[in-house]
């Protein structure tokens, strides 16, 4: 229990503050009581600033005294244009009265009183959303009551037969010293730059993510003016931005059932996940027998995964784009750019705990593909979509029907051609072509088709395993209204999702048919074309024209026309090994068998020494759970124990066993690079040259 600060509780005093632990264990309490205490002293920063600082920034002060303004002239100005004139003695009572106002407000800047003030400043308050400190500051009061006079005595001047626009000219801000009219318009806020943003976005799938990002600059500054948004303000939001973690807004349980669960908050996403990832570094620590180079491993594995820097960036990029947009349309006349990348970056890092702590651990979960293994290929082309399916809703059930449409064919073309989802996704009809002689595919050559960039714009040769399958007999076959080959993915999506849509779809049909991998997922079948062609000596300027990457001073768009005859004989390197018959049964060619060759898979597993290697392996079969081999090594066991009889391994007689596993399963290595690397370097030692 813990007694709350005023300011915390809301000015009110003698309230706690009750975490109960709720658990009867001797041991979940101590662990929770270090994650609660973690969580406190990286808050604690935070909490004695806030009871520290009694005042507002200066550009929230400005914004509160332009509020102050701005209804004060706004009033004047009705008064003025008012149809019914004052008679001379309310004119003179008027004066009389704001005299005595002022008079009262030297008296109170005298005293440091700023009573007088004070409500005019929580209106303003509350008008621009910014939170007023009480008491009000002296800085603050001071420029307030300054103010209050200045207008008074304006208003007194137009109380005498001058125009409000003349007499409180020289009270505006520069920006709008030509423009009255313009500065009585409300403060652009940051829920309308917002807004404006979102309209004007060149996409659908851009306005879906320029609204994310301004829905956590929404939550995390409230709906203030865009002039009070600061360097340091942006900075503080980027750093906050960093913790989300990446499966923020997936776990609120609604789906097309249920509709009513309450989303839970950015903040307390991050606060969730901050005290379980405190409640695992407890736990790690607890056990004294762990060394730092495995603890630090252990967290990298149990850690909440955050938002990768990548994506901070992103937030970064449309928050700027928000505010230029607010300059172009709404006349906003600030700052639009407040941090490169690498301020950012140097930000965070500076902020965070990296150099003091030694287990400090940040952790994301960047999506680094790798080409498919063979065991993979194979299980994909011999799956119920290629050879009987039970029905359009259950492709993963074997069955009489093979159904050839966007999931049968677009990863047979990403597979064989290397290309990008997208570009599969909008090919026309019209976009397969005879060309000296060579059946091929326009990627991205028509006006309506996007590209990523004017290499993605190539023509590619059909490969032979297409052919075979009747994919040019498939699309004379398509109706003769119909000018997409793939119109389902595409309808009624922004051309920009569409790839992202279909690829959660075929996610779907992988997990159930067991072939779905974080890393070896759908986008990583154009790498492994790539990497296919590479083993088979394929020249890397082909390599990079074939997948519409920039290769030379040759636009790809004229390199791979006039030379489909060259990059066919080089598509055809990469062998799936895929017998083709015709089926009576379904009217058209299917697959028979795919000879490729498939291992078992094994899955190694490493515990970290101090000096980051591996100190335990074990390696384990996916498909019998037989455990391969189960070692603890010592770097300097003098002499050998192959057959596991002593009590250490040597690095040598690991690595022996690991090349021997290796010749006949697919070693699954870990997914930590830790302990990935410590894998791989043990292996070194049983290196034969």
């Amino acid at each position: 229990m813990k007694r709350l600060p005023r300011k915390i509780s809301g000015g009110v005093s003698n309230r706690f503050l009750r975490l109960s632990l709720r658990t009867e264990f001797p041991l979940d309490p101590v662990v929770r009581a270090g994650s609660l205490l973690a969580v406190y002293e990286q808050k604690e920063p935070e909490i004695v600033d806030a009871l520290k600082q009694n005042e507002i920034s200066p550009s929230e002060a400005e914004a509160l005294l332009k509020a102050i303004l701005r209804t004060s002239l706004d009033r004047i100005l009705q008064e003025q244009n008012a149809e019914t004139a004052m008679s001379d003695q309310e004119i003179d009572a008027r004066i009389a009265a704001l005299e005595a106002e002022n008079q009262a407000l030297r008296d109170a800047m005298k005293f440091k009183d700023w009573s007088l003030v004070q409500p005019a400043l929580c209106a303003a308050g509350e008008k621009t959303s910014l939170p007023l400190p009480l008491p009000v500051s002296p800085a603050l009061g001071r420029r307030a009551a300054s103010l209050q006079r200045q207008i008074n005595m304006a208003e007194m001047v137009v109380l005498n037969g001058e125009d409000i626009r003349l007499a409180a000219a020289d009270l505006l801000p520069d920006a709008y010293k030509e423009d009255f009219d313009r500065f009585l318009e409300s403060e652009i806020m940051l829920s309308g730059a917002i807004e404006s943003a979102v309209d004007k976005a060149t996409s659908r799938d851009m306005a879906r993510k320029i609204a994310a990002t301004g829905e956590i600059a929404l939550e995390f500054f409230g709906d203030i003016p865009l002039s009070t948004i600061t360097t340091d303000k942006v900075k503080d939001l980027m750093f906050f931005i960093q913790r989300i973690p990446s499966l923020h807004g997936k776990k609120h349980g609604n789906n097309r059932f249920v509709h009513d669960r309450e989303k839970a908050t950015k903040r307390e996403e991050v606060e969730r996940a901050d005290l379980h990832d405190a409640s695992v570094r407890a736990e790690i620590e607890a056990d004294e027998t762990l060394s730092l180079p495995e603890m630090r491993a252990r967290l990298a594995e149990r850690l909440i995964p955050r938002l990768t820097m990548t994506t901070v960036g992103h937030h970064l990029d449309r928050l700027h784009g928000i505010f230029r947009n607010a300059q172009r349309k709404l006349h906003y006349s600030g700052e639009t750019r407040f941090l490169t990348h690498s301020d950012m970056k140097e930000h965070i890092k500076g902020n965070s705990n990296e150099k003091s702590d030694p287990l400090f651990v940040r952790k994301d979960k960047p999506k680094d593909r790798e080409a498919w293994s063979q065991e993979r290929l194979k299980t994909l082309l011999m799956s119920p979509i290629y050879t009987g399916c039970a029905s359009i809703g259950r492709r993963w059930q074997p069955g009489p029907m093979i159904i050839r449409d966007a999931k049968y064919w677009v990863p047979l073309l990403v597979m064989t051609l290397g290309s990008r989802i997208l570009e599969i996704l909008q090919l026309k009809k019209t976009d397969l072509i005879l060309h000296n002689g060579v059946l091929c595919l326009t990627i991205g050559i028509t006006s309506e088709h996007r590209v990523k960039n004017s290499d993605s714009k190539r023509t590619l040769p059909l490969p032979q395993l297409l052919i075979d399958l009747g994919f040019v007999e498939w699309v004379h076959s398509l109706p003769v209204d119909q000018r997409l080959l793939f119109p389902s993915p595409a309808g009624g999506a922004d051309i920009a999702a569409i790839a992202g849509n279909f690829g959660k779809q075929l996610k779907t049909l992988y997990r159930r048919l067991g072939i779905a991998d974080w890393s070896e997922d759908f986008y990583a079948l154009r790498k492994t074309l790539s990497s296919a062609l590479d083993d088979a000596g394929v020249p890397e300027n082909r390599r990079q024209a074939i997948a519409g990457h920039a290769g030379g001073t040759t636009l790809n768009k004229f390199y791979t026309k006039r030379n489909v005859s060259t990059l066919k004989s080089e598509l055809e390197k990469f062998d799936l090994k895929v017998t083709v018959a015709f089926s009576d049964a379904h009217d058209h060619p299917v697959i028979e068998d795919c000879n490729l060759i498939a291992k078992p898979v094994a899955r190694v597993e490493v515990e970290l020494g101090k000096d980051e290697t591996a100190s335990r392996v074990r390696v384990k079969s996916m498909q019998t759970g037989e455990i391969l081999v189960n070692a603890k090594i010592a770097q300097n066991e003098p002499h050998s124990n192959p057959a596991g009889k002593g009590r250490f391994w040597t690095p040598q007689d690991v690595a022996v066993q690991l090349r021997s596993i290796g010749a006949a399963y697919e070693l699954s290595m870990p997914q930590t690079l830790q302990r990935r690397q410590a894998v791989e370097n043990l292996m070194t030692y049983g290196y034969k040259t």
